[in-house]
């Protein structure tokens, strides 16, 4: 049974076993710890992660812009052996419930053209697509936003 709860700096160990299991490189590793360590501690931002017999499976990352009202996700990421069991989605829940609390109108998420898997799954959670951004990641892979308003 997994167990969702907000992200201690314990946890940074788990979420780099995530990422690795998902063959990130350490550079991308070591920006996304950086971002979770800023985030957990934030006003406007928030982490969680998804724990199963006391194992990190999973992680989430969001953060509010203040101007405009909207949350972003930041990271999402689930063990690819803990997946298809709702780790994702219940992440995901809990991150915009903080968001909504603090007040946003919506969330936002990027991601590589090429994640089909993770495109796939935005959509299956009633996320749109809303805009393509040309050459947004490293060796000039396309990214595209998707995006939920409340």
């Amino acid at each position: 049974m997994q167990v969702i709860e907000y992200a201690e700096s314990a946890h940074a160990v788990g979420v780099s076993a995530v990422l690795g299991s998902l063959g990130w490189e350490q550079r991308y590793i070591d920006g996304q710890l950086g971002a979770v360590a800023r985030l957990a501690f934030s006003s406007d931002g928030c982490v969680y992660v998804a724990t199963m017999d006391g194992h990190v499976v999973g992680y989430v990352a969001a953060v509010l812009a203040r101007w405009n009202m909207l949350g972003q996700i930041h990271g999402l990421a689930v063990d690819p052996g803990a997946r298809r069991g709702g780790v994702a989605r219940a992440l995901v829940t809990a991150a915009e419930e903080r968001l909504r609390s603090y007040g946003a109108r919506g969330v936002h998420v990027d991601t590589p053209v090429d994640n089909l898997l993770g495109r796939g799954f935005y959509e299956a959670i009633g996320f749109t697509q809303d805009y393509i951004m040309s050459r947004y990641y490293a060796d000039d892979l396309d990214g595209v936003t998707y995006v939920r308003f409340y």
